[in-house]
């Protein structure tokens, strides 16, 4: 092989390894947005059973806001949604490790 094959073989390779970085920081990207989403979506229900709590209170309601249907439904979903954000940012913590260790890897 000549030098200037080596060197387009050389390039090739670097190409081909940037192009997988930026594939795999896309896709963290990605999942930090998701992750955010899922946050702000938690919060509005949040919210809401605060909201629902505050009108019991206001309206002079004895029971316990908290049992309420409408109100276990909601905690439900923030539940559901918390578990959500974990997986994603347990695959965002892989996703960087794998990353980290293939830039160690000559």
């Amino acid at each position: 092989m000549g030098f200037w094959d080596n060197v387009n073989d050389e390039f090739k390779k670097a190409v081909e390894e940037g192009w997988s970085a930026v594939k795999e920081n896309a896709r963290i990207g990605k999942l930090k947005y998701r992750g955010h989403t899922l946050r702000k979506e938690a919060q509005r229900h949040i919210c809401e059973v605060g909201g629902i709590i505050y009108d019991s209170i206001k309206s002079g309601r004895t029971d316990n806001p908290a049992l309420r249907p409408d109100v276990t439904a909601l905690i439900e979903k923030v539940k559901s949604l918390e578990r959500d954000v974990d997986a994603i940012e347990e695959e965002i913590a892989k996703l960087k490790t794998k990353e980290a260790s293939e830039r160690r890897t000559p």
